[in-house]
């Protein structure tokens, strides 16, 4: 804490302007330098082409939410401040100031004075003097630079999310339409057939009724999609007209996959983790009041060391749950891998059988409605649809339009 105080202090004496940003509205990661040492590892590859007007790709999403996001804009010029402070220069001017204090203390003492408001400022830039020439300014300022490219890097990990889950909820709406126009030729053979006297008009009522549900509940999920593509559009700087095409996913075949090395990679995230960092520095401060605590003789020993044993154990508490969800993650891996291919034996199980089908349909063995895809796909039996991160609720619900990051 005195640490954090000293620090602010001395920035507002040097600059009378500069101020450390505040967190309220978001909770989000990081910044210019990262995102051009991105940019220029990329560039050592092949720098993805430009997106076209009125697209968004995969390989262009990050840059452009660092570029066109107005709050990734802001921390990155809040982080140019920090980066942008002279220290050299700071020392020379609280040593100056220092000097001009203690002669004004000089002055008003020979002449009677009271000198105290000039004795608690001397007392709080002498802190910051020797914070700063043992280094301890500028590893607070780091930190503080930590916390802000970490607030930029989760707005573009949000962005990413909300990307995911549009291109998600378009393939439904696709399939949707799909399946719309398949009711609608059902639709038509039913009354044929109604005309015939096969079938009721019961039967006929009921698949009308279906279609209709089917027309508001893919009205719904064009709005939801329209929404949400209004606040992409805002991450990424462009005009909110909620009409913007999202380009396809990556495969796995164009994707670089590396084997996961679990022991590596934990420890690779914990380093780069500020949840963790930030902990370890209120570990810190707490180790500080037990150590003052314990030369202090006023103090009560016994409440300052359960105090330093709390704190002990909230950091332990914190890594834990760090290194638990981590675990989480890396077994989803394999569950996701199991899926996928499932899911791609499916997909080749089912090309068999409709090239089958298509087969016996030009043999003139089976009708068309054979080879059509089922009215039974659609729609789905909930208005809540599942999508990759959690559940989308139509608008009109206390969610509409609403994203969060995990």
């Amino acid at each position: 804490m005195r640490r954090s105080i000293a620090m602010l202090l001395a920035v507002l004496t040097l600059t009378g302007t500069m101020a450390l940003p505040s967190f309220a509205a978001e909770t989000e990661e990081t910044v210019q330098e990262t995102a051009e040492g991105t940019e220029t590892a990329q560039g050592e590859e092949t720098a993805p082409a430009p997106d076209p007007a009125g697209t968004v790709s995969w390989e262009n999403l990050d840059s452009r939410i660092r570029k066109g996001s107005l709050n990734s804009l802001i921390l990155g010029e809040n982080i140019s401040g920090i980066e942008g402070i002279d220290y050299d220069q700071m020392y020379e001017d609280l040593r100056r100031q220092l000097n001009d204090i203690a002669n004004a203390q000089w002055y008003i003492t020979i002449m009677g004075g009271d000198s105290s408001s000039l004795d608690q400022a001397y007392d709080a830039l002498r802190d910051t003097f020797e914070d700063l020439k043992d280094g301890e300014v500028q590893a607070d300022n780091a930190d503080v630079v930590w916390q802000l490219e970490d607030t930029t890097n989760q707005i573009v990990s949000g962005g990413e999310t909300l990307y995911i889950t549009l291109v998600g909820l378009e393939q439904q709406a696709a399939d949707g339409q799909r399946g719309l126009e398949t009711i609608d030729r059902n639709l038509k053979e039913l009354r044929l057939r109604q005309e015939l006297g096969q079938v009721s008009q019961q039967t006929v009522r009921e698949l009308e009724q279906t279609r209709a549900e089917t027309v508001s509940q893919l009205t719904t999920l064009n709005s939801t999609i329209r929404d949400m593509k209004i606040q992409l559009q805002n991450l990424i700087g462009e005009d909110p007209t909620g009409e913007i095409t999202l380009g396809a996913l990556p495969t796995r075949e164009e994707m670089t996959w590396e084997e996961p090395d679990y022991e590596a990679d934990l420890e690779a995230a914990k380093a780069a983790s500020w949840t963790l960092r930030n902990a370890q520095i209120t570990l810190d401060d707490a180790k500080e009041t037990w150590d003052d605590a314990q030369s202090d003789y006023r103090a009560s020993r016994e409440q300052a060391e359960h105090t330093w044993n709390a704190a002990q154990l909230t950091y332990q508490s914190t890594v834990q749950s760090f290194e638990t969800s981590f675990k989480n993650l890396y077994d989803s891996l394999a569950n996701y891998e199991q899926v996928l291919e499932s899911a791609q034996s499916t997909l080749a199980w089912q090309q068999t059988l409709l090239e089958t089908a298509q087969t016996r349909y030009s043999l003139g063995l089976i009708p068309y409605s054979d080879v059509s895809p089922p009215r039974t796909m659609w729609p789905p039996p909930s208005p809540r649809w599942t999508v990759p991160g959690g559940i989308c609720s139509p608008p009109g619900t206390t969610t509409a339009g609403r994203w969060s990051m995990a």
